[in-house]
Formats: C-alpha cells, sequence, structure tokens
C-alpha cells in the first residue's frame, strides 16, 4: 500500500467526519474557524514535503500527511474546549461559567452577543464574572478572557449550525443568567435578538452601556453610584428605564419618541432632548441616546 496514498486518504475521510459531526451537532461549526487559524500549518507541510520527498527513507515523506492530521485534531480540540477559557462546568445544556478576578484589576471591556432567548445580567458576583448558559442543542458558548495594562477584555458569544433551520423556537431552551463583580468599573456593549432583556445595573460600576436589541422587551435599572453614559438601539420594542430619583437624567430620542410617560415624570423637553429638572446641579447623571423606532418607553423613578 502506497503510504501517501492512504494518509492522503485518511485526511479527506477525516474531513467528511467533521462535516457529518458539524450536520448532527456533534461538532460546532466552529471548528472550521479554527482550522483557518491554522493555514500556516499548510506551508509547514509543503516545505517538509519538499524537504524529505527525494528522501531514501520512505517513512519521512508521511510527515506531511502527519502534520496535517495533527493540525485537523488541534482545530477539533480548539472548538471543544479552548474557547471556553476560566472554569466552567457543563449540565445538560447549561454551561456554568465562573471566572477568576485578577488583583489590581482597574477597568473591564465586557462585549455580549445573544441571539433570541432571555438574556439577564446583575452584579453580586464574588468572582470577576459567574453565569449559568443555557443554550439549544445547536449552539455553543464562547467566552475570550485576557487582561492588557490591568484592563479586562472579556467576549461572550455563541456559535452553532441551522441557522435558519430551526426547527424549535429560542425559549427557555436559550436563557443566559450573568453576573459580574460590583467593584470594577465596566463598559458593557450588549447586542442581541428578539429576546427580554433584563439588566440590574444598580450595584454595579457601569461608566457606559450599548445596547443594540431587536425587536424585543427590556428592563434596565440604573445605578445611583456611578454616572453613565448610555446608547440604546432597538426595533418595535417595550423599554423600561428604573432611575434613581437623585441621579440627573437626560434623555435624546432620535427619532422622536411615539409613547413616552417622561412629561408626566415632570422632565422638560426641548425639540428631542428630555431632561431631568435635577439634572444641572446632580452628582451623578444619566446621559441617554435613544434610537427606538417605533416603540413604548416607559421610566420609572425609585
Amino acid at each position: 500500500m502506497n503510504r501517501r496514498g492512504f494518509f492522503k486518504g485518511s485526511i479527506i475521510i477525516l474531513l467528511g467526519l467533521i462535516l457529518l459531526a458539524n450536520n448532527f451537532q456533534i461538532l460546532p461549526w466552529g471548528v472550521w474557524y479554527e482550522l483557518m487559524r491554522l493555514w500556516p500549518v499548510i506551508l509547514i507541510a509543503v516545505g517538509t514535503h519538499l524537504i524529505f520527498r527525494k528522501s531514501s527513507l520512505s517513512f519521512l515523506q508521511i510527515f506531511p500527511s502527519l502534520i496535517v492530521i495533527a493540525a485537523i485534531g488541534g482545530a477539533i480540540y480548539l472548538s471543544q474546549f479552548a474557547q471556553f477559557g476560566g472554569n466552567y462546568q457543563k449540565v445538560d445544556q447549561m454551561f456554568r461559567f465562573e471566572q477568576p478576578l485578577s488583583p489590581d484589576l482597574t477597568r473591564a471591556s465586557i462585549s455580549i452577543s445573544f441571539g433570541a432567548g432571555r438574556l439577564s445580567l446583575e452584579g453580586g458576583s464574588t468572582h470577576f464574572f459567574d453565569g449559568d448558559l443555557v443554550t439549544p442543542s445547536w449552539l455553543r458558548p464562547k467566552m475570550r478572557y485576557k487582561v492588557i495594562d490591568r484592563e479586562v477584555l472579556l467576549e461572550l458569544t455563541e456559535e452553532g449550525g441551522r441557522d435558519g433551520f430551526r426547527f424549535r423556537p429560542s425559549g427557555k431552551d436559550h436563557s443566559w443568567d450573568l453576573r459580574l463583580n460590583n467593584e470594577i468599573p465596566l463598559a458593557l456593549t450588549i447586542k442581541t435578538g428578539a429576546s427580554s432583556n433584563y439588566l440590574d445595573l444598580s450595584f454595579l460600576k457601569v461608566t457606559y452601556l450599548e445596547l443594540d436589541t431587536g425587536a424585543s422587551n427590556s428592563e434596565i435599572k440604573f445605578a445611583d453610584s456611578v454616572s453613565i453614559r448610555a446608547k440604546i438601539h432597538a426595533g418595535a420594542s417595550v423599554i423600561k428605564l428604573l432611575i434613581p430619583q437623585t441621579i440627573g437624567t437626560r434623555i435624546k430620542a432620535d427619532p422622536p419618541l411615539t409613547s413616552s410617560n417622561l412629561m408626566e415624570l415632570g422632565f422638560r423637553k426641548e425639540k428631542d432632548v428630555y431632561t431631568s429638572k435635577n439634572y444641572p446641579t446632580a452628582e451623578t447623571r444619566v446621559d441617554l441616546d435613544l434610537d427606538v423606532g417605533v416603540s413604548s418607553l416607559s421610566v420609572e423613578l425609585y
């Protein structure tokens, strides 16, 4: 049997098995992303082939194929395990994450990308971050975490197949319950699909919030301990804001709001800007830019 032919055939069979595992949700589609990241292995394999192709030791000629097979195995490993970072446990379709709190952190930037379902975020974690992430069988959460100059960069996303061919809606089987540390100043960027979003920032030091959501139901509770700059972009949505009475509030709506209770709460309106009476003198403030289309906005002072 020709050894080179055997190993080349093995590579083709292995790639076919990966595609089959993708179709049955045994492996995530992210394995192909990891393979693309490992593309320099092709150059290594070609170089090895050029070196050993005329070697009298025939077993050396299979090195290029072995290198490619090892790269495929590495991509499978990375797509299954290396993507998670931190500590996690998997129970059925729930992933439980814990990211320890690094010493001397001064700030954190957190990016969250979530599809259709229920997203809940609050403070109270004794870690930097922990959460319970329930996903449908075709999705898998993905976390990236790194520290640069005492600032944390955390990214939470998800990947999977089926895209437009899901036979069950994302409801109870798709929910993220996230908890963050109360002591670290935070910048949050959140992007969701058609979802229910519950963001309790009342015990967190969130100084920047950007929420980009589809046709959704969103409730956001602000803190009175820090000033915050916020942006909300939403489709046809129901939005409820819970704002401390002691905090000054300025809301700019473009396009104009179709439904809100701001005037009933004593806000002053000038063109497309609503301002609370205490905004000029308040020690902490909410500055909010709204781009919410045909949406209902309600504000509750607490």
